[in-house]
């Protein structure tokens, strides 16, 4: 039996079927293909339509160098793959700066958080205590509205420091993406959106 390559592996035996360009290839070297196959390369024909081995491609914007025998990514490619990958990254940073916003929030209800701002314009006496004193009647641990437009406001600032700091460690990432021109900076970014665990 004699075998043959040509986009698949054929033999003559009993009158088997061989394409027309088939190479002919020796036993020995048909054991090392299937042996490359099964470890994770891939059988490609090279410019004389030889088989030989070469590594699986890193990604789908790879395509084989038929000369080198080396996975490339053309330009075209190229510019997708960073387009995608920014806007993967762009996403994670804005998910990951709401769950940061979520963890300080945590133990107030929605109907607290949308009140801040009305609570600190009252506060700041930039509308008429409506809010704060409905506020202040219901609670015993304040002796009067001003102790509490002073917690309102003490609140409102810290709040303003961490969103501000969230904000600008949002908006670095940003400008590091958006500048990046090649994955490699990219993959650098990612790690550090990664250790980025808290303010």
């Amino acid at each position: 039996m004699t075998i043959y390559y040509k986009d698949g592996f054929f033999d003559d035996a009993d009158g088997g079927f061989v394409p027309e360009g088939a190479k002919e290839i020796t036993e020995k070297t048909h054991r090392t293909l299937l042996e490359g196959q099964s470890a994770g390369k891939q059988i490609i024909s090279n410019k004389k339509g030889e088989p030989v081995l070469v590594d699986a491609p890193p990604s789908a914007a790879h395509v084989l160098n038929l000369d080198t025998l080396k996975w490339e990514i053309s330009p075209e490619k190229m510019t997708a793959l960073l387009a995608e990958r920014k806007t993967h990254l762009l996403n994670v940073i804005a998910n990951k700066t709401d769950n940061f916003k979520a963890q300080y929030l945590i133990g107030y209800s929605q109907a607290e958080i949308d009140s801040f701002y009305r609570q600190e314009r009252e506060a700041r006496n930039e509308l008429p205590t409506m809010l704060l004193t409905e506020i202040f009647e219901g609670r015993d641990d304040l002796s009067s509205i001003e102790d509490l437009k002073k917690k309102v406001i003490e609140k409102a600032d810290l709040y303003a420091i961490i969103m501000g700091k969230l904000f600008a460690i949002k908006q670095v990432f940003e400008k590091h993406i958006e500048k990046a021109e090649e994955i490699e900076q990219l993959d650098k970014i990612e790690q550090e959106i990664n250790k980025w665990q808290k303010l």
